[in-house]
């Protein structure tokens, strides 16, 4: 980048001889052009051109006005920060490289790149020779107002027609209405004319001098007609012979400041540039304007031929689904119901040519009128209907169960309904025998269910007097113990023993044994509570378990136990037999902890009340004593 802005600034140098004054208090150059193309390269490269754009205007004020060098630098130090900060500013402002394709933009251009750069140069012109010849502030205003024409004059010749050398144009502007004989043949013609008024001519006075500013007549045609570039460019080549015809008529390298014929050329290049802005960038809205249009239009006409397309296929497509399908398939009216088409599977299920000469309806053929009903509620509010069952007839009358799946089209501005149909009589008979068949082994589980209940009951209970056994005293009594003892409550185990009860065997028999174990069991069910636990514990033993009694009510409530057996007569095979009891009582945790200390402790109770002489009760105490 550096090299493309020594080599541009060179070329200027070398090719352009800018008119310029020696009197730096009264004379300036009248044009410089350097400033145009320095916001041009900065717009286009940004920063990264610095060193170009102060080597280069440096070397153009050092040839232009044969200024030290210290001078040079310090002139170009203002012009390069100034055109660099508008650059920047008008990019992030939305400005882009090219700024003339929307108005507002060309406005930012205007006021941003043309005005205050030009301002800004100027201004520090004015400061540096201010601080240099020692000169006041005021005193150098005039220089300062032509300081400031001179950068404007440059950027709105040099800028324009820069920036379009160096980027391309959009492709939606490359599109001139005119050929390009027509456009060589008009800037020919412009050059001859601008030639001949500036150069040839002396277009200071009467007549000729109101001519330059028809030439925005053929620029604003060139912006229409042709491309934007074509008219920058030939703008920038009427003002450059306008300001040499200028040069000429003062007969010398020099210009004054006060001369007429700067002040008109700048003038109407002031003018023809902007206006060429305004009117280009309108003309550029509306070329945008009109390639978006083409392009939209021309997307959506190609949407509309793919549409139609693809809507025949689909159809071509449909007709030959259905008519290929493995089902039955029927389309009717959703308002009326008459059947438009029903392929071949349809006609052979129904056993009737449905899309015949003859009009048939969808309603001729349901076996309940209010399933039609129904079906045509859900379709119009729904839309479409999935795997509902109904009952359909055939032609003959037959009736049969079938599957339909409806959803609702729109064609013409008509509601049309396609449906498919499966028989599934079939299933409706298996499901009627699968159903029977789950009816009779619910009745077999249930049954089994019973029988394992009673199972799981026998498996608990004592067969000979039903009480529970000694296998669900020994699940149970851990769990009761835990979770007593967890509430902080205590439990009394109590374990009875009836006294000689090999007697009542050997001189009574088994059978008589039996009957009164039956009865002593059934007396001790029911004379406990429905929260106490009575089993037999093996022969003619039993445990009692009481949870949530204290040791004194536990104590009571065995001595009463053994006092109302001793007066129970129990008859059995025609004897009347009476029993006594040895009771012992343990309880929890004031004899134990866990289920074998305190089951253990009881049995210890036990065989004490037997040794002291049965037919009593005794607790497990640290000193056992029995309690009569």
């Amino acid at each position: 980048m550096l090299i493309i802005g020594l080599g541009v600034w060179l070329a200027l140098i070398v090719s352009a001889a800018m008119p310029q004054l020696a009197g730096l208090g009264q004379l300036v150059m009248p044009v410089w052009l350097h400033v145009g193309l320095g916001l041009a390269v900065a717009m286009r490269w940004g920063w990264r051109v610095w060193p170009g754009l102060l080597l280069g205007a440096a070397l153009a004020y050092a040839h232009g006005l044969s200024l030290p060098l210290t001078d040079a630098l310090g002139l170009s130090f203002g012009d390069t920060v100034a055109a660099l900060a508008a650059a920047a500013l008008m990019r992030r402002r939305g400005g882009g490289v090219l700024p003339f394709f929307r108005l507002s933009r060309v406005l930012l251009f205007l006021c941003v790149g043309a005005l205050g750069l030009s301002m800004a140069t100027a201004g520090w012109h004015l400061l540096w020779w201010s601080y240099r010849l020692q000169s006041g502030f005021l005193e150098g205003f005039p220089y300062f107002m032509a300081c400031g024409m001179a950068a404007l004059t440059g950027v709105l010749m040099a800028t324009p027609a820069s920036l379009y050398l160096i980027v391309a144009e959009p492709s939606t502007l490359v599109r001139p209405l005119a050929g390009r004989w027509e456009t060589a043949l008009m800037a020919v013609m412009v050059t001859v004319l601008a030639v001949a008024q500036f150069l040839l001519t002396d277009s200071r006075y009467g007549f000729m001098a109101a001519l330059p500013s028809l030439f925005i007549i053929p620029l604003l045609w060139m912006a229409v007609r042709s491309r934007l570039s074509h008219a920058y460019w030939l703008s920038s080549l009427i003002a450059l012979l306008a300001f040499a015809g200028v040069a000429m008529r003062n007969d010398g390298y020099y210009i004054d400041v006060g001369n007429s014929g700067v002040a008109a050329a700048s003038m109407m290049l002031l003018v023809q540039s902007v206006s060429l802005l305004v009117f280009g960038a309108l003309v550029a809205e509306r070329r945008f304007a009109e390639d978006w249009l083409r392009r939209a239009n021309h997307q959506l006409e190609n949407k509309v031929a793919e549409r139609t397309r693809q809507l025949a296929e689909s159809e071509a497509r449909l007709q030959l689904m259905a008519d290929a399908a493995p089902f039955p398939m029927v389309m009717n009216r959703l308002d009326g119901g008459e059947l438009i088409y029903a392929n071949a599977q349809a006609e052979s299920l129904f056993r009737h040519q449905l899309s015949g000469v003859e009009a048939r309806r969808v309603q001729d053929f349901y076996m309940n009128p209010a399933d039609r009903e129904a079906v045509t509620a859900m379709l119009r509010g729904e839309g479409v209907v999935r795997d509902h069952e109904v009952r359909l007839r055939t032609r003959d009358g037959d009736g049969f169960w079938a599957l339909i799946s409806c959803s609702v089209i729109h064609s013409d501005g008509e509601l049309l309904v396609i449906s498919g149909v499966n028989d599934i009589s079939e299933r409706k008979r298996l499901e009627s025998s699968l159903r029977a068949a789950n009816q009779a082994l619910q009745s077999h589980v249930t049954e089994i269910e019973g029988l394992q209940a009673g199972l799981r009951e026998q498996l608990r209970r004592d067969q000979l007097t039903g009480l529970f056994n000694r296998r669900y005293l020994d699940e149970t009594l851990p769990r009761l113990l835990a979770h007593s003892l967890a509430l902080q409550r205590p439990v009394a185990v109590m374990m009875v023993d009836a006294d000689h009860f090999k007697r009542i065997n050997d001189n009574y028999g088994h059978q008589c044994g039996d009957a009164v174990l039956g009865a002593l069991g059934a007396y001790l069910r029911d004379h406990f509570r429905s929260g106490d636990l009575v089993c037999r514990y093996g022969g003619e033993e039993f445990c009692i378990l009481m949870p949530g009694i204290e040791l004194e009510a536990a104590a009571a409530k065995a001595q009463q136990l053994c006092d109302a057996v001793r007066e129970l007569p129990i008859v059995t095979m025609e004897q009347t037999l009476t029993v006594t009891l040895s009771i012992g009582l343990a309880v929890a945790p004031l004899h134990g902890e866990d289920t074998e200390s305190l089951v253990h402790a009881a049995d210890q109770a036990l065989y004490a009340a037997k040794q002291s002489g049965r037919d009593r009760v005794c607790v497990a105490l640290r000193h056992q004593r029995a309690l009569s």
